[in-house]
This record gives C-alpha cells, sequence and structure tokens, in this order.
C-alpha cells in the first residue's frame, strides 16, 4: 500500500555536540517547567516553534529514548544515592510528547515510535497512515546521545552530531515527486536518514512542491 504526503514545510537543528540556540526562553516561559525539559524535548520544542505548528497531530520519534536521564538513573543506583524524581519522570520515550502537549496546550493526537535505525521512517509510516483521518500532522524525530561517559561505550569511536528534524505533512492523492532511497547520511544517527533525504530534496526543489510516496 502507497500513501503520498505532501511536505508542508520543515525544520532542523543540529550541532557537532549539543545544540544551544533552541530559544527556550521564548517558547517555554515558564521557568520551573523549562529547567525540567530534556534534550530531546527542547530540540523538538524548538523545531515546532520554528514551524509554528503547535496545535496539529504530532508524531515524534526518538531511537534511543533519554539516556542522559537514564544514566543518571543507573548512577545514583549503582552510588547507593537517592533517584532524582525528575530524571525518573524524564526518562522515557514519551518525555518530549508530553512536553510538547503541556507547552503547546495541545490534547489532540500525539504518539511516540522508537524503531532505533528505522525510527524516522516508521515515524513517516505512521505519519502516512494518520494523514488519512487529520488534515496536517508534524512528524519529528529526535536524537541526543552525549552523555557522561559516553566514550566508554561508543568504543568504535563514532561520532554523531546532536540532531532533530521535523516536517508538516498531509496527505496527498497527486502522483508523487520522491520515493526513499534509503541514502545514508554521515555524521548523523541512522534513526534520521529518511527524514533527512526529504529535507535534502526540498532544499533543492527551492520551493515546488515536494510528495513522497510512502510504503506501508
Amino acid at each position: 500500500m502507497q500513501i503520498n504526503l505532501e511536505i508542508l514545510g520543515f525544520a532542523t537543528v543540529e550541532d557537532p555536540q549539543k545544540c544551544t540556540t533552541l530559544n527556550e526562553k521564548t517558547v517555554v516561559s515558564d521557568m520551573m517547567l523549562r529547567r525540567r525539559l530534556t534534550r530531546n524535548a527542547r530540540m523538538a520544542l524548538y523545531l515546532t516553534d520554528q514551524i509554528g505548528d503547535f496545535t496539529s497531530p504530532i508524531v515524534i520519534g526518538n531511537a534511543y529514548g533519554e539516556v542522559s536521564e537514564t544514566f543518571d538513573i543507573l548512577r545514583c543506583i549503582a552510588a547507593n544515592e537517592t533517584v532524582s524524581p525528575t530524571a525518573f519522570q524524564n526518562s522515557v520515550h514519551n518525555t518530549p510528547a508530553s512536553y510538547l502537549s503541556i507547552v503547546g496546550q495541545n490534547k489532540g493526537y500525539i504518539t511516540t515510535v522508537s524503531d532505533l535505525h528505522e525510527t524516522s521512517a516508521s515515524v513517516l509510516k505512521v505519519g502516512a497512515v494518520k494523514s488519512l483521518t487529520f488534515e496536517t500532522l508534524l512528524l519529528i524525530v529526535s536524537d541526543s546521545i552525549d552523555f557522561e561517559r559516553v566514550e566508554e561505550l561508543n568504543r568504535c569511536g563514532i561520532t554523531l552530531k546532536e540532531c532533530a528534524v521535523a516536517l508538516q505533512v498531509r496527505h496527498s492523492q497527486k502522483e508523487a515527486t520522491m520515493t526513499l532511497s534509503g541514502k545514508a547520511y554521515d555524521g548523523y544517527s541512522p534513526s534520521i536518514w529518511a527524514m533527512l533525504e526529504i529535507i535534502e530534496k526540498m532544499v533543492e526543489s527551492n520551493g515546488s512542491e515536494v510528495i513522497v510516496a510512502i510504503e506501508i
């Protein structure tokens, strides 16, 4: 089954280590809430603000979850210390979705997808199916894996940017202008590659209509 998605808008943010220009004070005015945000939540909120759509249904993905908060919990357990309630609250995959709902007062459909390297491809599939129900959707994938002592696990020496991408989409009956080829992007988590390929096409199109065929 093929469902075509028209790309209405996109936004990206990236940094070799840690994205710093995320406009948190503008996007999240509540200081106490802002202090609780995870890296993935900060990036997702930034992209949503860049696109200017806090009300559409959202499909959000991350391959590795909130690894920094999870590491903090494990460190506390290993050291026989009290686990931070905030770290515990923020350790689940749907943390960014929760903050998007709270900040945007979005009471509509929001779901989280986690599929390791296939995360953005799976987000696109879920988004395509949901586009048959909703007028527009916001698709977001973010991954932040720069946490304390990560080098002890990263024995291969692979360096990945902190990166997040977002697409505003809707269902289209028109003929597709592109299909995904599985292109790889060095320095980026494979979980983001499929959506990066669409964004690359958007940039190349220079304002022309981009409709991507999604195989379900």
